[in-house]
């Protein structure tokens, strides 16, 4: 949504980028149109990038700005629950697929906080909502701003238990080729867009509706409300931590059973620490 308004109002040209915006591709598929030269940036998860990394190889592709810098996965739960805390979720039955990288996620998450993995109930992942609903599950994992569509497919309302793991979740991931003048002010105009963003949220509704006009506006400004947390922490939004990324590294490696590079292949090294604006 901030992305789409940018394009719209004219603020990547304020950076002196002119910007096209592709419809993102699915998964691992966003950072190898990137190496492949299909598009200069994409904004993907870490487990997107680690499993392209996996799949094709190295590539000529790296983070220079994290947007969401602490994990939003979460355990979905009715509001009336008595789960409040991660630690209430311990042992508990968690509605989803056996191989979902959401649930993956999650389990692997409640073990890094040194909590009891949930015990899982296998449901679809379309079908966990409604077993939640009526009580067969005590909470299904998905990220938190995913909480309208749940509240739709549970039939009651829904609260989030944010495992709040400090790990990065998505950000901006460059070209090796383009130069680092470009990079700093893409990096810029991206942390610019979702500070305004943040200063009026519904702001960016028209823009996203001629783009998707299927879009459930008061769910679009409601996820938005609901990922900030995750976006806008007490990190500078955009920067990037070498500790933080190799914690990150292990963490979602591990989760996934992916290989985990080298950090310094994972991110472009002299834009750690930088502060590109915004903040919290």
């Amino acid at each position: 949504m901030p992305y789409i308004a940018a394009a719209a109002n004219g603020l990547f040209a304020e950076f002196g980028l002119e910007v096209e915006l592709m419809e993102p591709a699915p998964g691992p598929e966003n950072v190898r149109r990137v190496a492949a030269g299909g598009s200069d940036f994409c904004l993907t998860s870490v487990t997107h990038y680690l499993r392209a990394r996996a799949q094709s190889g190295d590539l000529a592709v790296r983070y220079v700005a994290m947007v969401v810098q602490r994990d939003p996965i979460s355990g979905l739960v009715a509001a009336d629950s008595p789960f409040h805390q991660p630690s209430d979720l311990a042992g508990r039955r968690l509605g989803g697929p056996v191989t979902s990288g959401l649930v993956a996620e999650y389990q692997a998450g409640l073990e890094f906080l040194g909590l009891e993995r949930s015990e899982l109930v296998p449901v679809d992942y379309g079908k966990a909502p409604a077993a939640l609903g009526r009580g067969e599950v005590d909470a299904v994992a998905d990220y938190a701003d995913l909480i309208p569509r749940t509240r739709r497919q549970a039939g009651i309302e829904v609260r989030a238990v944010r495992l709040d793991l400090p790990v990065y979740s998505s950000g901006l991931v460059a070209a090796d080729s383009l130069p680092a003048d470009v990079v700093d002010r893409m990096a810029q105009a991206v942390v610019a867009a979702l500070c305004r963003q943040r200063e009026d949220p519904e702001a960016s509704v028209g823009s996203l509706l001629e783009r998707y006009p299927d879009v459930d506006p008061g769910d679009a400004v409601e996820g938005w409300e609901l990922a900030e947390a995750s976006i806008f922490t007490e990190d500078p939004i955009g920067s990037m931590d070498a500790d933080r990324w190799a914690t990150t590294i292990d963490f979602v490696a591990r989760a996934h059973h992916l290989p985990a590079p080298p950090p310094e292949s994972v991110y472009r090294p002299e834009r750690l620490l930088t502060k590109t604006g915004g903040g919290s």
